[in-house]
């Protein structure tokens, strides 16, 4: 399963909850015979390749643009339990930025994943 096939899922899921709507209000949307609840489904947890044609009958369903479902910046983590698609949405944000921006991002992680290991080391040597 691709990850961008999660990502573009766990989207869709978002925006579909936001608007208040349940896979088969949306299935209903669509106005396609063919688009049923489970086929939804499948699209909302990335287990099926759909179609640009397909995506585009689901944007026009939840009345958004693409620029409003490919904005992985508004994914929380929330249902999200793996550690390599957290990372792989961090990624595509950080493409959208410029050089110095994500040099400033890594330096600044750094920073902060030091600061965590001092205080990790300091609390083992207290207990020992």
């Amino acid at each position: 399963m691709s990850d961008f096939l999660r990502l573009v899922g766990e989207r869709l899921r978002m925006v579909r909850k936001l608007k208040g709507l349940t896979q088969d209000q949306l299935a209903e949307k669509t106005g396609k015979d063919s688009m049923s609840k489970s086929h939804i489904s499948d699209i909302e947890r990335g287990q099926r390749n759909i179609s640009l044609l397909t995506l585009e009958i689901l944007m026009n369903a939840l009345e958004i643009d693409p620029s409003e479902l490919f904005n992985f910046q508004k994914l929380d983590g929330e249902g999200i339990h793996e550690k390599k698609l957290i990372l792989d949405i961090h990624k595509s944000m950080l493409m959208e930025r410029g050089l110095d921006e994500v040099k400033y991002v890594v330096r600044t992680t750094n920073d902060f994943l030091d600061t965590i290991d001092a205080k990790e080391s300091g609390r083992r040597n207290r207990k020992s």
